[in-house]
């Protein structure tokens, strides 16, 4: 008995090895903060309306909390992508989630974009690539079944080249969206 399960344990042992250790990286994230002469209830109102005119435009974008008194937003919303490295493989097209935090108070607004998740198409016939969380570098990039190495640290550089140009646009029209509604 104990000769049969030997070699069902070097396959479960190869198997554990093969994953490899978690990536030790810093996950990617954005942030941006900026000032304006406004007291905290108008900063908080003008940032609830720049989110419905640029976050709020996303796909699958919704508001989680959004709390006056405090002066804190928290959403979440995706980015589509589809991948022009890897053209044949439908896999890896899919959606990049986040989520996002905008505290505002008198005279500051800081805007945080986190937690940026990919998941590939799970309606392929074998199912999607999900590199699941992005880092800041391409070769901290969590390992995905159906992919060499060579070719996960290529295709999360473009879902992070993706994600910075997406977000950074993002970012940037939402700051000129509140400060095109302050009087001089």
């Amino acid at each position: 008995m104990r000769f049969r399960l030997f070699p069902f344990a070097l396959l479960l042992a190869g198997v554990s090895w093969a994953q490899g250790p978690v990536a030790s990286g810093t996950a990617l994230s954005f942030s941006r903060s900026m000032t304006a002469p406004l007291n905290a209830g108008q900063f908080f109102d003008r940032a609830l309306d720049a989110w419905t005119w640029t976050f709020g435009k996303e796909p699958g974008a919704k508001i989680i909390h959004s709390d006056r008194t405090t002066g804190v937003i928290e959403a979440t919303a995706r980015l589509n992508f589809r991948s022009t490295m890897l053209t044949g493989r439908e896999e890896s097209m899919g959606t990049i989630s986040y989520h996002v935090q905008i505290q505002t108070r008198a005279g500051e607004c800081r805007m945080t974009v986190t937690n940026m998740q990919h998941t590939g198409n799970r309606n392929t016939a074998t199912g999607g690539i999900h590199l699941k969380q992005l880092m800041r570098a391409d070769q901290d990039a969590y390992k995905a079944r159906g992919l060499g190495r060579a070719n996960i640290v290529r295709l999360h550089g473009e879902l992070r080249t993706a994600s910075e140009e997406r977000i950074g646009q993002l970012l940037q029209a939402y700051e000129a969206r509140i400060r095109a509604h302050i009087e001089p």
